[in-house]
């Protein structure tokens, strides 16, 4: 089973996306903040990460940088999710972005691009 890890603050987008992804067939972790996604990335190393923008401490773009830092992280399929209209400065190290709320139906579009399952 593969697993995908979601990092954001906050609770109900964790809850609602997590049960929305495992009835997909996923397995998957979550981390409420960068420092702890960083964690858990490397200790699930997961096939996919989701993650905010807008988190208190490290957002979702430092987050990334840092993942993309990391040899055995930095080919992860990376998504940032954000509320924000505006976002992008210099070249994203994001594979997608979601502009939040983003559609249970362009979420599973875009994860099934980003990471093939086996059929």
């Amino acid at each position: 089973m593969q697993t995908i890890l979601l990092v954001d603050d906050d609770r109900s987008v964790l809850t609602a996306w997590k049960r929305i992804l495992q009835l997909e067939g996923y397995r998957v972790e979550t981390a409420s903040d960068g420092k702890a996604g960083l964690a858990a990335a490397n200790q699930v190393q997961p096939v996919l990460v989701v993650t905010d923008r807008s988190m208190p401490g490290m957002d979702g773009i430092e987050f990334c940088r840092q993942l993309r830092r990391e040899p055995k992280l930095a080919g992860i399929p990376l998504v940032l999710a954000s509320a924000d209209h505006e976002i992008a400065f210099g070249a994203p190290v994001w594979d997608e972005l979601w502009q939040k709320p983003v559609s249970v139906e362009s979420m599973l579009a875009s994860i099934q691009r980003l990471v093939a399952l086996p059929s």
